[in-house]
């Protein structure tokens, strides 16, 4: 068990960039990789979150360092909340309002929450794998700002948490300017299909598929009798 009080973030210029491009995107620019299991989602549907990840390591049925971690953090942060168990509830209500207090970016853990009434209704972005009303002590030490698992991605401290309704990407800290670049030109490539499609071609042409099907001298026919 360790405390870490601080450590390096990525500059601001390069998280607003990444806050321009949505969670799939980021992930297509990292090749597909680091993307978050698809249980953890927003408890607040049009949450989003960009943000440098503070992470805190928890034991079964036990929140005090998220508390810790609260404190710790720098406005902007992200909570990244590795569990051993969904036991008991990581964050609620009264973490929530702490964390708009001090201007914290986000929650996103593996583990569950509850008062969903008051999260669903809050800006504050919160991202769980599951809902409990089981409540959590607060009598056994874990660690901040170590890495850890979430939602089985690798998370350190400074790599950057994007999330949407479509999942959560993690963004290696050392990558984060060379990810932003890359799902601005993702955006900017979906644009131009979208026009594209808008014009009247189709999907499948412009993405070529036809072409893959001609490659693979993959049999075409006109029905089921032909086969």
């Amino acid at each position: 068990m360790v405390v870490v009080r601080d450590f390096e973030r990525p500059d601001r210029e390069t998280i607003d960039a990444l806050s321009e491009s949505d969670a799939a995107s980021v992930h297509e620019a990292l090749g597909e990789r680091t993307a978050m299991d698809p249980e953890v989602g927003p408890v607040n549907e049009d949450a989003t979150v960009c943000g440098p990840a503070c992470t805190v390591r928890v034991p079964p049925g036990d929140n005090a360092m998220v508390h810790l971690a609260s404190d710790l953090a720098e406005p902007g942060d992200v909570l990244a909340v590795a569990t051993e168990s969904r036991r008991a509830a990581v964050w609620g209500e009264l973490l929530t309002r702490n964390a708009e207090r001090q201007g914290l970016g986000g929650l996103v853990t593996d583990g569950n929450v509850r008062d969903v009434d008051h999260l669903s209704e809050s800006e504050f972005p919160t991202f769980s794998a599951a809902v409990s009303q089981a409540g959590a002590v607060k009598e056994t030490p874990g660690s901040v700002n170590v890495p850890v698992s979430v939602g089985g991605v690798a998370v350190r401290p400074g790599d950057v948490v994007v999330g949407d309704r479509d999942g959560v990407t993690v963004v290696p800290r050392e990558a984060a300017d060379a990810t932003a670049e890359a799902a601005a030109a993702i955006a900017d490539h979906e644009a131009t299909l979208r026009e594209r499609i808008d014009e009247g071609e189709t999907l499948a042409d412009l993405l070529g598929i036809h072409d893959l099907i001609d490659d693979a001298d993959v049999r075409v026919v006109d029905s089921p009798d032909d086969v």
